[in-house]
């Protein structure tokens, strides 16, 4: 009899995001007459931009023209994607073309780069944190311990790990980490030899001065520092999949190379038109676009930080990211006020205990959504809330 792959069974099974679909479509089965909104799934609201979209168009026609068919692609990812992206995001870092990797989507290299690794190694994580993290380390039969909070913000430990999971701006918790914190971190790392996977997906929200765009601008970081990014959020690719990172050559132990050894066997490349869509996405009247998106967001993100406050509730995040983390008023779990928001409210919210079990006393918003649904939701959140004082 085959026997499945234990490792699975460490999976969280229970407070995933895949149980508020489950809640939210029963629901909507027994009310058809309710307007549901959410508030709740990262995902974007706004479509693709034109100049990218033409840009996949045409590669759809190449692929259509022996002149210009393109099969089999580099491994790596293709040098005029890379090309563009160290001009555009690196050019003051001296990252080189075979230090970027193109590929389908943070959620899958989050995991996928802990095949570098021994499996003895001590990987660290937050709590709360993106369950794909702590998920996808259970998958490949790797242990993980978790980092106490103190102030919002992961305490730097005293004893060595191996890896450590830093992500910012952060999801769940809305924060981006600032230029002093990420030095300590750096420090931290060099000493013990350590290497940090820093999620920086969301880079393009941010707009605090003390807060990096890139974790290479903290001196030492290319010694023990992989980061990793997306075009999910800010081209709307969260239907196309197309990502980067960065592995430097200056962490010790060759792992660049070893990476390189590692890709060619298990990934054949990022899709053709994908990277030729994320190519587009660095043309002026694309970014000229992706700007006025992402300002779309973070405006929303400011009517919801306004309502929050004005209802009473303690919260951070909403400025250099889509997130808030707002904490709960009453004595109840995160899935109690996740029955009250849809139920009563009939909008969306993530519950906090989704990241973790620090996380119970949290939900979690996002400010992702159509502008006129965030109005519709801010509406309902005041009133109720208001009367209820």
């Amino acid at each position: 009899m085959v026997k499945i792959n234990e490792c699975l069974l460490k999976m969280e099974k229970n407070n995933i995001f895949k149980n508020v679909a489950l809640k939210v479509s029963e629901y909507k089965k027994k009310n058809p007459d309710k307007k549901i909104i959410s508030l709740g799934v990262g995902d974007v609201s706004k479509p693709i931009v034109k100049p990218i979209i033409d840009a996949m168009h045409e590669a759809v026609d190449d692929l259509a023209d022996s002149k210009t068919f393109k099969g089999y692609g580099s491994y790596y990812g293709y040098d005029f994607l890379k090309e563009k992206i160290i001009d555009n995001e690196y050019k003051d870092f001296d990252i080189s073309l075979d230090e970027i990797y193109i590929s389908n989507g943070t959620k899958t290299d989050s995991t996928s780069i802990l095949e570098l690794f021994d499996i003895n190694s001590k990987i660290c994580i937050t709590d709360p944190i993106y369950p794909i993290y702590r998920d996808g380390a259970a998958s490949l039969n790797r242990k993980v311990f978790i980092l106490d909070i103190k102030n919002d913000l992961p305490v730097i430990p005293k004893e060595k790990y191996d890896i450590i999971y830093l992500c910012s701006p952060s999801n769940p918790m809305g924060i981006a980490y600032k230029k002093d914190y990420l030095k300590k971190w750096i420090i931290y790392a060099i000493k013990n030899e350590s290497v940090i996977l820093y999620d920086n997906v969301y880079s393009a929200f941010i707009e605090s001065e003390d807060v990096p765009k890139s974790i290479y601008e903290i001196e030492g970081a290319k010694k023990v520092a992989i980061e990793l990014r997306s075009f999910s959020k800010n081209a709307s690719f969260t239907g196309v999949r197309c990502s980067y990172y960065i592995i430097p050559k200056e962490i010790k132990n060759n792992i660049n190379e070893f990476w390189k050894r590692r890709t060619i066997n298990r990934f054949n490349g990022a899709d053709y038109i994908a990277q030729k869509g994320a190519l587009a996405s660095f043309l002026p009247e694309s970014q000229k676009l992706i700007k006025d998106n992402i300002k779309y967001y973070k405006d929303n993100a400011k009517l919801l930080r306004k309502a929050f406050s004005n209802c009473g509730f303690h919260f951070i995040g909403g400025i250099d990211s889509p997130y808030l983390w707002v904490k709960i008023k009453e004595n109840i779990t995160s899935w109690e006020v996740f029955d009250i928001f849809l139920k009563t409210l009939n909008i969306v919210i993530i519950p906090g205990i989704i990241f973790g079990k620090n996380g119970d006393n949290y939900f979690r918003v996002s400010s992702l959504g159509k502008k006129k649904d965030v109005v519709e939701a801010i509406k309902r959140i005041e009133k109720y809330y208001n009367e209820k004082e």
